[in-house]
């Protein structure tokens, strides 16, 4: 069963010189690269999304590089990271959008973005569980599903992680 990890950035900083090019901050940074190391030790993504806005593609490729160097893949043979623009200021539609882009034969994807997108994304698909009231910067929702093309509510609970950038 393919598996779908849903993600929100690590923690930026409070101001840039827009809201769309606001970077990670220190805490962040670590944050990222903790997670990239525990999916590419568990999952192993072979598809990698990010909304295109800097502190969304700086945590997607803090977990393609991870993966990478898990799977000995130098960056121009392994994992890319694709910026879907849409994925900024999104709504519902645009993540199960981006889900229906991957590839059939893809094993696991990654997709980072926003808050508050990510959690409606998450509760669309698992009403049962339903809006996670706190997603936090750094957080994880991990679903195993039938395919790509997903529909709403239809999947099992998912499993929930975070991550603090110690």
């Amino acid at each position: 069963m393919p598996v779908l990890i849903l993600a929100r950035h690590a923690t930026a900083e409070d101001d840039g010189p827009t809201d769309y090019e606001r970077s990670l901050n220190a805490k962040g940074l670590a944050q990222a690269v903790e997670a990239g190391a525990e999916i590419a030790e568990r999952w192993s993504p072979d598809v990698a999304i990010a909304s295109a806005a800097r502190r969304t593609v700086q945590t997607g490729q803090a977990v393609v590089e991870a993966v990478n160097a898990h799977n000995e893949q130098p960056a121009e043979r392994g994992l890319q990271l694709r910026q879907d623009e849409s994925l900024y200021r999104a709504g519902v539609e645009d993540w199960l959008d981006a889900i229906r882009s991957i590839p059939a034969e893809a094993g696991c994807a990654y997709i980072v973005g926003h808050q508050p997108a990510v959690a409606e994304v998450i509760g669309r698909l698992c009403p049962d569980f339903g809006v996670p009231e706190s997603f936090r910067p750094s957080s994880l929702a991990v679903f195993e599903i039938d395919s790509w093309d997903v529909e709403p509510g239809t999947y099992p609970e998912p499993q929930l992680r975070y991550f603090h950038g110690v």
